[in-house]
């Protein structure tokens, strides 16, 4: 099967994950009880967050070794720097490069999140998008826990050791100071359901610039321009913030059809406006690419619509496979257990599909007695040439299904549970 527009991977910037024992460079270790308690009530008075109503703050942390995470860091990079084919226009997304902000307007992206599963042999990619998720609350909490640690060879920013908190929100301002606009709009749909709009609150809470944070369905058009209602006003809008994901805009909100929901358009040029995150980026950095990806990091990964007929051949086998959307995001349009009859009802979308092998995560058993796995999820920020990166891990679980296979539970919504969950990484030059 041929991979087009393969990245190449000099040795020199891979992690030997032959021989290796993970637990060299990767630890669990419970957060001290003072700590945890200072970013629960932290979370919740400033980013009106209630551990356990819609996800858990895990009370461990991961611990990181610095080679393990500059491997990653590394992959990032290569990921971001490849050529791969245009997308296709897809209607409603294509935007005016106008309404782009300058980075964006010259082809680079501005926000990514990098998923990566933690397994025996070291890291295997699980997904990438570009979507901010929870930059500021995990570079919050992972700051805190390092302050409560006395270790000289601690720190908490992938791409470089020596970043500290102030260096990073002086970072997010300058991508946030949008030419021309006085304030931030920070977008999203049915944000009081959004189980995410916690770090919506950080951003606004933490960053110098205003930003105000307002439901799709408070936004009108009237003269070419974008507004919100702010009590008996209304206030243009000339820097958008977007955090919607497209496929919940396509598929729950039947985006752009749906005049009810969406009274103005991402393809539309309007009076002054500037996209900060155009969503046509989450269609240019997607799981569309793992199947033209060649690295250790990445499982067998191919084009759903390339394969089907050796899935059908029994040439590949549905059991070793988990079905992905290219664009999906937050566990929706996943299959993890594919057979035949789903295959067939594909098939008028299989080429939105992606079929990647499956992974086997390292299980860990922490003091608490719990097995656990980890997925690391490296958010990074760009700005021209200069990137910035906050590591985050998710701690999930193992579930034995009756016919014996393994199923990995490490959605937040499924480990919303002490000792699992949104958890800090501390990063350390020397791990032992």
């Amino acid at each position: 099967m041929n991979k087009l527009n393969m990245i190449k991977t000099s040795i020199d910037n891979k992690f030997p994950c032959k021989n290796i024992d993970i637990h060299e460079f990767v630890k669990l270790e419970r957060i001290p009880e003072k700590t945890y308690e200072r970013i629960l009530n932290y979370f919740e008075s400033k980013y009106h967050f209630k551990n356990g109503e819609k996800m858990q703050l895990g009370n461990y942390y991961v611990k990181l070794d610095k080679r393990f995470s500059d491997s990653f860091v590394a992959f990032i990079k290569e990921v971001l720097k490849g050529k791969y084919e245009n997308i296709s226009s897809i209607e409603g997304f294509k935007p005016s490069i106008e309404t782009l902000i300058d980075i964006e307007a010259k082809g680079d992206f501005t926000f990514g999140s990098f998923d990566m599963a933690v397994t025996e042999k070291g890291l295997q990619n699980i997904e990438f998008q570009a979507v901010a998720t929870y930059p500021i609350s995990a570079a919050k909490m992972n700051t805190m826990v390092l302050n409560s640690i006395s270790d000289s060879n601690a720190f908490v920013f992938a791409e470089n050791m020596n970043t500290n908190w102030d260096d990073f929100i002086k970072f997010y301002n300058k991508i946030f100071q949008v030419e021309g606009s006085q304030e931030v709009v920070l977008v999203d749909r049915e944000i009081d359901k959004q189980k995410t709009k916690f770090e919506f609150f950080a951003t606004q809470k933490e960053l110098n610039v205003p930003v105000k944070i307002v439901d799709i369905k408070e936004i009108l058009e009237n003269n070419d321009s974008l507004y919100y209602k702010n009590r008996n006003d209304f206030v243009k809008i000339k820097a958008l913030y977007n955090r919607v994901l497209i496929t919940e805009a396509l598929y729950k909100d039947n985006y752009p059809e749906d005049s009810d929901s969406w009274k103005f358009r991402f393809d539309k040029k309007y009076n002054d406006l500037k996209y900060l995150n155009h969503p046509i980026k989450q269609f240019e950095i997607s799981k569309r690419l793992c199947p033209y990806i060649e690295h250790e990091y990445n499982p067998n990964c191919y084009e759903l619509s390339n394969t089907k007929h050796l899935f059908k051949q029994n040439d590949l086998h549905y059991k070793d496979f988990v079905w992905k959307h290219k664009w999906g995001a937050a566990g929706n349009d996943l299959i993890l257990e594919p057979n035949e009859e789903i295959l067939e009802s594909l098939e008028e979308k299989i080429s939105n599909y992606i079929a990647q092998e499956k992974i086997k995560y390292k299980v860990f058993t922490t003091d608490d007695q719990l097995d656990k796995i980890v997925e690391l999820r490296f958010m990074t920020a760009a700005y021209g040439e200069e990137l910035i990166i906050v590591p985050m891990a998710r701690i999930g679980y193992v579930e034995k299904t009756d016919e014996g296979t393994l199923n990995y539970r490490i959605h937040f919504s499924d480990n919303n549970k002490k000792g699992y969950g949104f958890s800090p990484v501390v990063l350390y030059d020397n791990i032992n």
